[in-house]
């Protein structure tokens, strides 16, 4: 809090608010939508060997709204961006989250190949 960051200069301020209403009272950094879209587009781009793949989605946010994409990779994008329109983040915050979310679903993958071959040189089949 700021009365409590070491800083003689700031104070708290029980009557503080966010510029918006719906400004999430969590850390900004790294940014977890990012993160998990483009983990989620790693894992899918590994799983179908490509990144093309037309689909529609839908919010429960905007009913009978549905928004089309022919890449993962520009769904993650989308997703994050819209964190920025928000107000919610920063770029800085983004581009760190969707590095770790990249991060994670490589190593992951590469964890669940090694799994998979593990079990297939031992004679099982791990679907």
């Amino acid at each position: 809090m700021a009365d409590e960051d070491g800083n003689p200069r700031t104070a708290a301020d029980p009557n503080w608010l966010p510029l918006t209403a719906n400004t999430a009272p969590d850390p900004s950094y790294p940014g977890a939508h990012a993160a998990i879209s483009a983990a989620a587009a790693i894992v899918l781009q590994g799983f179908f060997h490509r990144d093309r793949f037309d689909f529609v989605v839908t919010s429960e946010v905007l009913p009978g709204v549905q928004r089309s994409f022919a890449r993962f990779s520009k769904a993650a994008r989308e997703a994050s961006d819209s964190r920025i329109f928000a107000g919610q983040h920063f770029r800085f915050d983004l581009t760190s989250g969707a590095r770790l979310g990249r991060a994670v679903a490589l190593t992951t993958l590469k964890q669940a190949m090694l799994w998979r071959m593990q079990g297939r040189s031992r004679g099982r089949d791990n679907k």
